[in-house]
């Protein structure tokens, strides 16, 4: 790179080169604005891929002594594997543009969430907006489906900064402000495709699911990506292997394991004939879920008092909630309000602070819906794709669980 001055002997500019040979640049950088799908090359494991980044000067000193840049993941620009046909990703490509990357940063820092990540997704939600209107003129679609993640992950970054706890560094107001600035953002987004509403469309608007900020400290048992032990080995039902010094090692001690919290909300009998070292023998079962859950639900926060577990049902039973069968724990359980970590591990009812909710959004607007009118039934994912099937006047998926949602709709049945 090479800082270069303005009219006025400043430094104002930031050009990018590929190597030191190239005589034009890859891109010249303004100070604060995002240059978007810069093509370059990317190496993983002595393999070269063609990619793009986006690009952003976050500080330039006038005088040259100080220069902070920010560079996004790659892209890969010849990966097409989750188009089909695939003819539609070369045809977005000549047409529209390289996909973006997107961005997961966050760390407290002002800085990296709205600088970075905020303007990382105001570039996708534009690509995706052009890729969807091409989409809808050249292939002439009835219906789309679009997935938007800004909200998901940028949240993650932020969220439980919304609550006063001991780690923060920036007081409530700043993950406020982060919190409008990322709502600002999906109004952006949705507004691209209001038009379609005077043109005889329907647009509905849903999540799978909202975020919250938790009040309370969190307790080691609601790891999402692996095996949570603290709370178990507390109760006595996961051991973990020790040194010969007595030192707890990060294995776990299978001969003296009854079960393990794996996942958000899923626990797993050490079940003999089923696990490859289980000793709990299929006819004590019942008995040990039994132990479980109720050594759950008398777990106690120390600071409060108050128990950390809501829920806490066998497999069979947990089918009342959508889970159970055969992808789910021997046990599912559901934290408490206040002690759930953003969102998967509680009841789809549970809030949290600054008026966060883990419930989801349900908004539908135009042709076949009524206008003005708020129902009080409550809309579930899986009343989604009934109430589209009648709308669109086919019939409902074959395994369909859900409902129309006929309270909001013009036409009656």
């Amino acid at each position: 790179s090479l800082i270069l001055k303005g009219d006025d002997g400043s430094y104002s500019q930031v050009a990018v080169y590929k190597t030191k040979q190239d005589a034009e640049p890859l891109v010249v950088l303004a100070p604060g604005v995002l240059a978007r799908s810069i093509q370059d090359e990317a190496i993983v494991n002595d393999k070269k891929y063609r990619v793009v980044r986006n690009l952003k000067v976050l500080e330039l000193a006038a005088d040259g002594s100080k220069l902070s840049m920010y560079i996004s993941p790659a892209m890969d620009i010849d990966n097409d594997s989750v188009y089909s046909p695939k003819r539609i990703y070369q045809d977005l490509c000549a047409n529209v543009g390289y996909p973006t990357p997107t961005s997961n940063v966050g760390c407290q820092s002002d800085t990296l969430i709205t600088e970075c990540m905020l303007d990382n997704w105001y570039a996708t939600a534009d690509w995706q907006a052009q890729a969807l209107h091409y989409l809808i003129e050249s292939e002439e679609l009835d219906v789309i489906f679009s997935h938007f993640h800004a909200i998901d992950l940028e949240e993650h970054m932020f969220i439980k900064h919304m609550a006063e706890h001991e780690f923060k560094r920036n007081p409530v107001a700043v993950a406020e402000k982060w919190m409008e600035n990322l709502y600002k953002q999906a109004d952006y987004y949705l507004g691209k495709f209001l038009h379609y509403l005077d043109e005889g469309w329907t647009i509905l608007i849903f999540s799978d699911h909202g975020q919250v900020a938790p009040k309370h400290d969190l307790h080691l048992i609601c790891d999402a990506s692996g095996i949570s032990v603290g709370v178990m080995k507390e109760l006595g039902f996961t051991a973990l292997k020790k040194d010969e010094n007595g030192n707890e090692l990060p294995e776990i001690d299978w001969a003296h394991t009854l079960a393990v919290a794996q996942r958000e909300c899923h626990i797993y009998l050490n079940l003999k004939g089923r696990e490859a070292h289980g000793i709990v023998d299929p006819k004590d079962q019942y008995e040990v879920e039994e132990q479980i859950m109720t050594a759950l639900y008398g777990y106690k926060d120390k600071k409060t008092g108050h128990r950390i577990v809501s829920v806490a049902l066998r497999n069979k039973d947990a089918i009342l909630l959508g889970l159970g069968g055969p992808d789910s724990g021997d046990i599912c359980y559901w934290m408490a309000e206040g002690y759930n970590f953003d969102h998967a591990d509680s009841l789809a009812t549970t809030w949290g602070e600054a008026a966060t909710s883990v419930s989801p959004i349900f908004i539908a607007a135009g042709k076949g819906i009524k206008a003005g009118y708020e129902t009080q039934r409550i809309i579930r994912q899986i009343d989604f794709a009934p109430t589209v099937a009648v709308l669109g006047g086919v019939r409902m998926p074959r395994e369909c669980e859900g409902a129309p949602a006929y309270q909001i709709l013009t036409e009656e049945f």
